[in-house]
């Protein structure tokens, strides 16, 4: 009688923790998928399938199948060279599904026309080589020197930099003076930082645009443009983050892009 109270509660608290342990388990689902071509509905192979929730992952089989532990509202992302990326947050639909099918969309990559050895032989080449009339790439400055054989001259760049970097080439200091700072090398500056600037621009937008975010979130409409707003991705955070790491950082503010909007509806 003595031992009975003490191996009741111990018996109690034995049953507490496997009924715990019971539900952690049944929480975990092994879900299963295949993956597709969107156009061709064939199968598509070695697809690396990553859980970010739990940093844990797979790759499909040669028919595009492929499973996976999950947990409700987990977020998977699916990654293929050839392809844009997939990313999917768990819901009851699809853990009430025998299977998902998930369709990607393949990466089209624009090449510049090529023509291949539009001057014959080898021959004909060096000849036409020699012949050519190359421009010198030099401006004359005027007023710097009189009138001479030799003139005084500078190169032409495309950049102001490779002016600073030449400028041990300078026989004076009004001609470093003039290369560096005259009307002409400030406007080879703003032409050249412009350039960048669109080039950065276009980069980003092919990054983060309408359809992206869409196949990443699938919001549309109205509610798609909201998200974007929400994102406030700088330019420089877009140019700085890798496909993989940019679709990560959209997941994160779907999430609380989502738990914000619930909050407002039950207000």
């Amino acid at each position: 009688m003595f031992f009975a109270k003490p191996m009741r509660i111990l018996l109690f608290i034995t049953l507490l923790a496997l009924q715990a342990s019971f539900g952690f388990a049944q929480d975990r689902y092994l879900l299963g998928g295949v993956l597709k071509n969107h156009l061709t509905a064939e199968g598509i192979p070695n697809v690396h399938v990553m859980n970010l929730t739990d940093s844990l992952a797979t790759i499909s089989s040669l028919e595009g199948a492929f499973k996976i532990p999950v947990h409700l509202g987990d977020s998977l992302v699916f990654t293929s060279i050839g392809y844009h990326s997939k990313a999917l947050i768990v819901t009851s639909k699809e853990l009430a599904a025998d299977f998902i099918e998930v369709k990607m969309a393949q990466r089209e990559y624009l090449l510049g026309e090529v023509e291949i050895n539009p001057f014959g032989s080898k021959e004909q080449f060096r000849q036409r080589f020699m012949e050519l009339e190359v421009d010198d790439g030099t401006i004359e400055i005027a007023g710097i020197q009189g009138p001479s054989k030799d003139r005084r001259t500078i190169p032409i760049t495309e950049d102001a930099d490779e002016i600073k970097k030449a400028k041990h080439l300078f026989k004076s200091p009004a001609s470093f003076l003039y290369g560096n700072f005259s009307k002409d090398a400030k406007a080879r500056q703003e032409l050249h930082r412009l350039e960048a600037d669109k080039e950065k621009h276009r980069y980003n937008n092919s990054k983060f645009n309408e359809d992206v975010v869409h196949r990443i979130t699938s919001f549309e409409g109205p509610k798609l443009l909201e998200f974007m707003d929400y994102c406030n991705f700088s330019e420089d955070q877009i140019f700085r983050y890798s496909d993989y790491e940019l679709t990560v950082a959209i997941l994160d503010k779907q999430k609380s892009f989502e738990r914000i909007s619930r909050d407002s509806t039950t207000e």
